[in-house]
């Protein structure tokens, strides 16, 4: 929780607790649990308390009232945004987490509501309940400041939670809805009702000790489809792994890395004795460097596309 985040697509990041249950395979290696694991925390799991974090809404509305993000008009004796304030909420949980006591997300969404000058992003993996949960506590009026990101890893989920995404949408009047497709585990197909719906899709790969690799096929067919369909795109991160390149022959060595663009090329069988180094799509090679080392250029583009409610 910070006033400045080092989170690609957003300013700050808000946790009103802290602690989740996973639910799908984009969980495995949740990198929440992992930070929580670090400072003795383990709020994890079906029936584990959640541990609600003090700070939460004083952090909120200083990142409201920040004045150094407004500026006030002395014609008119009002403020007006300088730019538009990003703020993730429960970046290391799951707003509409049932485990959650509903009194807990009354007050989160008494303050969330409340902070009308900031770009709210709240991100789920529960689409299915986020109706309920706030028909729960009083209040299903869906604040016009805060746009809804669901968590889609493969065509499976993407099939079962995108209609009800869009669904929800309508039916709440969410200004702007998106997807964040990390770690994007398989090939997505985004039907084309779907892409008119969307405002935004994030994509990147995955990080962490157990990061499995992402083939740059996916990723590119996601951006090929967002610019076909005039929809914000934004490449967050390779993770872990990136494409990787045969040497010359001759060269000490077998493998090279070189920028990420896609090139035809036979699998070595050396592959297979290094099998914590790289990983083979095919004749697609990955090889495992760490993030800092991967970066975020997509065929030497760096993606950064945003709903046109940040602008």
């Amino acid at each position: 929780m910070a006033e400045t985040s080092g989170i690609e697509w957003t300013d700050a990041t808000v946790n009103f607790w802290w602690g989740c249950t996973k639910v799908g395979p984009g969980c495995d290696w949740c990198y929440a649990e992992t930070w929580a694991a670090r400072f003795g925390e383990a709020p994890w799991g079906p029936g584990v308390d959640r541990r609600k974090i003090k700070g939460a809404v004083k952090l909120l509305y200083k990142l409201h009232n920040d004045y150094a993000w407004w500026a006030a008009d002395a014609q008119i004796g009002q403020l007006h945004p300088n730019s538009v304030r990003r703020v993730f909420i429960q970046s290391m949980s799951d707003l509409f987490d049932k485990e959650v006591p509903l009194e807990w997300l009354a007050e989160a969404w008494k303050h969330i509501t409340a902070c009308d000058r900031l770009a709210i992003q709240i991100v789920t993996k529960r689409v299915t309940i986020v109706e309920k949960r706030l028909e729960a506590i009083g209040n299903a009026i869906w604040p016009q400041h805060a746009g809804l990101i669901i968590s889609v890893v493969n065509q499976d989920e993407a099939d079962r939670d995108i209609p009800r995404l869009i669904a929800l949408k309508q039916k709440l009047s969410i200004p702007w809805i998106g997807l964040s497709m990390e770690p994007l585990l398989g090939p997505v197909k985004l039907e084309t009702e779907w892409l008119a719906a969307l405002d935004w899709v994030i994509v990147g790969g995955e990080s962490g000790a157990n990061a499995r690799p992402m083939n740059p096929r996916w990723a590119r067919n996601l951006r090929d489809q967002c610019e076909f369909a005039n929809v914000a795109f934004l490449f967050k991160q390779w993770g872990e792994w990136t494409r990787a390149h045969p040497k010359p022959a001759g060269t000490p060595g077998r493998y090279a890395v070189m920028p990420n663009f896609e090139d035809s090329w036979a699998v070595s069988e050396e592959v297979d004795q290094y099998p914590r180094q790289f990983h083979a799509f095919g004749s697609t090679v990955m090889e495992r460097l760490g993030k800092k080392k991967t970066g975020r250029l997509l065929d030497g583009v760096e993606h950064n596309g945003m709903p046109g409610a940040f602008r």
